[in-house]
Order: structure tokens, then C-alpha cells, then sequence
């Protein structure tokens, strides 16, 4: 761990802490296939393994989802976020892409990490301009969507009294509010990056710990390495472009609809009595309320 704080230490003389831009992505017979155009934005610095535990459904309190997400990033703020298993996804299809086709065995081995993951979001900061914060997910049946809009302001009260230990970093806490939602993290200037998971930024110091105060969403640093390789985004060439507004209303409607209304939206794709047709909402928690 000193080793990556000596190395942030080092790059960091030459290089100002951007409040930059933010992305959101979602990455997705012949022995090669097709593969998805993706752009390298930046060469990591640091990779960060969170903990991503939150409650799918507010009458049930005591049931807990986990998802485990990594944030990869370079010194200068620039980073993505997203689920590990699209991550290892992404990694393989672009480490083994040969002039825009995959090999079929390395697609295969793609797509065993992609059905790990559970969540089509991408966060990307800091890319392309600073200060914008740019949105892209693949919200079911409706498509891939894309916003633009300024990055968040949390509002950020940091109190430098409060200390504790974090994956053997010791952190400050702050508290803010977003969406609908207040919440307490814990942030190191051991690693002086205005980072964090998801939309969490804003900082002297990289967040590595952060929950919801009314205790349905908690991140947790995992592991810190030092980072390796290059920071990639799948194209947006394929997205929709919207507004936040539309973009969250859009992602509610699919994570809400009833197993009748997917069927429905496939029509003739999918016949099978065995997938349940019940007309029954399914529960959504967005950590976005607004």
C-alpha cells in the first residue's frame, strides 16, 4: 500500500487533481467475431476494488444485495467505474482484439465474465472536458441511453476530527447530499484523487468508504494495487442521446416491468411456457430518487 502512496506522491508533483467529466458506458460458424470499438481514455495509475452492498427492496430491510465494482484511474482524475465482471468482460475483448475482430474462444471466455455481472452502468470521469458529467447504460428493452449534464455537487462537509482506519488508509470523514439521498464517507489524502465509487467525487482524497444515512446503500475499499494497462470506454456511437430526466424514467420503467410486459415487449423472440407471465411489478430501489 506505502508503495502506491509513494508512487501517486510522485506523479502527482507533475500533475494538478482534475475535477473532471463524467461517462457512463455499458460494455456489450466463424472463428472471429465482430468486436465493439472502444477507446482508451487514459493509462491506469490505480485500481480500486469496492464492496457495493444495498437493499433491492425497502420492505424487506434486512435483505442485502452485493455487487463487487472497481474504479481504474490515472493520477491526473480520469477513470471508469463499473461492475468487476463487465470489467474482466471488457479486458479480454480488448486485450485480444485483432483489427476489430475477437477470436470465438476469447468471445466465450468475454461473455463468462459478462454473465457474472449484474449491472450494465459505467462511470467514467474526467473524460472528454472537465466538469460535464456524461451518462450511458443499457436500460433493457428500451435500448442504450446516453445524458450529458454537469458532474454532482454534494455539498460536502468535511469534518478533519473524525478519523478511522480504512483498507489501512487512514480517512476523514464528510458528509453530503444527491438524488434524494444524504450520506457520510470516509475519503484518504494519502491518495490525493477527487475520486470515489460511483458518482462520489469532490474531495481532497479518494473516497474508500461511503453509505446512504438511512442505510441502504454502503460502498467499502476492497483492495488498492497499483494499476496497469490501458482505461477503456466501449463506443457511443450505438446510444440513444436523452436527458437525466428521461434517462432515470426510462431505467424505472424497466426495472419495474412485470415478467408479462417483457414478454410482451419481445413479442415472437422468446416462446417458452416456462418463463413466468405474471402481471406483478417487480420492487426497485434507485439510489437515484430524483
Amino acid at each position: 500500500m506505502k508503495n502506491i502512496i509513494l508512487f501517486i506522491s510522485l506523479v502527482c508533483l507533475c500533475t494538478n487533481v482534475a475535477h473532471g467529466q463524467y461517462i457512463v458506458a455499458v460494455g456489450g460458424g466463424d472463428p472471429e467475431m465482430n468486436a465493439s470499438k472502444r477507446d482508451t481514455i487514459a493509462q491506469c495509475d490505480v485500481q480500486v476494488k469496492y464492496e457495493l452492498k444495498f437493499i433491492p427492496d425497502t420492505m424487506k430491510r434486512d435483505k442485502y444485495k452485493t455487487q463487487t465494482m472497481v474504479l481504474r484511474m490515472n493520477t491526473k482524475g480520469v477513470s471508469v467505474y463499473q461492475e468487476y465482471g463487465k470489467y474482466r468482460s471488457d479486458s479480454v475483448s480488448a486485450a485480444r482484439t485483432r483489427n476489430g475482430k475477437i477470436r470465438l474462444s476469447d468471445q466465450n471466455e468475454a461473455i463468462k465474465y459478462q454473465t457474472q455481472a449484474r449491472d450494465n452502468i459505467t462511470i467514467a470521469k474526467s473524460w472528454p472536458e472537465n466538469n460535464q458529467l456524461l451518462v450511458r447504460e443499457l436500460i433493457g428493452l428500451d435500448g442504450t441511453f446516453t445524458y450529458t449534464e454537469e458532474k454532482p455537487d454534494f455539498g460536502w462537509q468535511v469534518d478533519f476530527s473524525q478519523t478511522k482506519e480504512v483498507a489501512g488508509y487512514n480517512c476523514h470523514s464528510a458528509k453530503g447530499s444527491y438524488a434524494g439521498r444524504d450520506y457520510q464517507v470516509w475519503f484518504t489524502t494519502d491518495i490525493p484523487i477527487s475520486d470515489g465509487p460511483w458518482f462520489f467525487c469532490g474531495l481532497p482524497g479518494l473516497i474508500l468508504e461511503a453509505s446512504s444515512l438511512d442505510e441502504e446503500f454502503f460502498y467499502t475499499c476492497m483492495s488498492i494495487q497499483q494499476g496497469t494497462g490501458p482505461v477503456t470506454l466501449r463506443s457511443l456511437d450505438d446510444a440513444f442521446k436523452t436527458t437525466r430526466e428521461k434517462f432515470l424514467k426510462a431505467k424505472r420503467k424497466n426495472k419495474e416491468a412485470s415478467s408479462a410486459e417483457r414478454m410482451k415487449a419481445f413479442g415472437d423472440k422468446i416462446q417458452s411456457s416456462n418463463i413466468s407471465t405474471n402481471n406483478r411489478k417487480r420492487v426497485y430501489n434507485p439510489q437515484e430518487k430524483y
